[in-house]
C-alpha cells in the first residue's frame, strides 16, 4: 500500500461538531458558575449618607452586601431559572448526539431565545452578565453534522476487482463493487 493511499486519520466533521457542542457545554457551566459566584460573592458596596446641620453631606455608614443579600428572591429566582435553561440546552444537545439528528435544537433555540430577552431586559443592570450564558445556548441549540453516508454503487457499477486507477496514476486500485478502495498495486510493464 502506498503512503499517500492511506485513510485519514483526522476525526469526521460529526465528530468535531460533537466534541464542539461538549467544550460549549462546559463554557456555558462555566458561564452560570461565573454569574452565580458574582451575583453571591461579589460586594456591590453601598453607603448611607446624612446632612449635617452645616448644609454638607457626610458619610456615616459604608456597609458593603452583594447582590444576593439585597434581593435574595430576585437573584434566586434568576439562579435557578438559568440553571433549568442549562439543564434543558444540554438534554437537547445529549439527546441530538445519541439520536444522531442532525435538526436544529429547537427545544434549546427556544430556551436561548428567553435567556436573551432576560439579558435585553435587564441590559442596564444584571443583563450584561447573563448575555455571554444566552450566546452559549444560541451555539448550542445549532445542527450537529452528519456523518459521511457512503455513495450507492451506480446501477451499472462492474463487478469487484482491480482496473486502472481512476486518479489516471499508472497503477492498479480495487474496485469492491461500491467504492474505490486505498488498495493499489503498480501496474507492471512488459518487457
Amino acid at each position: 500500500m502506498n503512503a499517500p493511499d492511506a485513510i485519514p486519520r483526522g476525526w469526521s466533521r460529526r465528530t468535531r461538531h460533537v466534541l464542539l457542542r461538549f467544550g460549549l457545554l462546559f463554557g456555558a457551566y462555566l458561564a452560570w458558575g461565573a454569574l452565580a459566584w458574582m451575583m453571591v460573592s461579589v460586594d456591590t458596596g453601598s453607603s448611607t449618607t446624612i446632612s449635617s446641620g452645616t448644609g454638607r453631606l457626610t458619610t456615616v455608614a459604608q456597609s458593603s452586601t452583594t447582590l444576593y443579600q439585597e434581593q435574595p428572591g430576585m437573584v434566586g429566582a434568576i439562579l435557578i431559572a438559568l440553571a433549568i435553561a442549562l439543564a434543558i440546552s444540554t438534554a437537547s444537545v445529549v439527546w441530538r448526539v445519541v439520536r444522531r439528528s442532525e435538526r436544529l435544537g429547537v427545544t434549546g433555540v427556544i430556551v436561548a431565545g428567553l435567556v436573551g430577552a432576560v439579558a435585553l431586559l435587564g441590559m442596564l443592570t444584571i443583563g450584561m452578565f447573563i448575555a455571554p450564558l444566552a450566546a452559549f445556548l444560541v451555539l448550542l441549540a445549532l445542527p450537529i453534522a452528519p456523518d459521511r453516508k457512503p455513495t450507492p454503487a451506480p446501477v451499472n457499477a462492474p463487478p469487484p476487482g482491480w482496473y486502472g486507477d481512476p486518479s489516471g496514476s499508472a497503477s492498479w486500485r480495487y474496485w469492491d463493487g461500491q467504492t474505490w478502495t486505498v488498495h493499489s498495486a503498480p501496474m507492471q510493464v512488459p518487457g
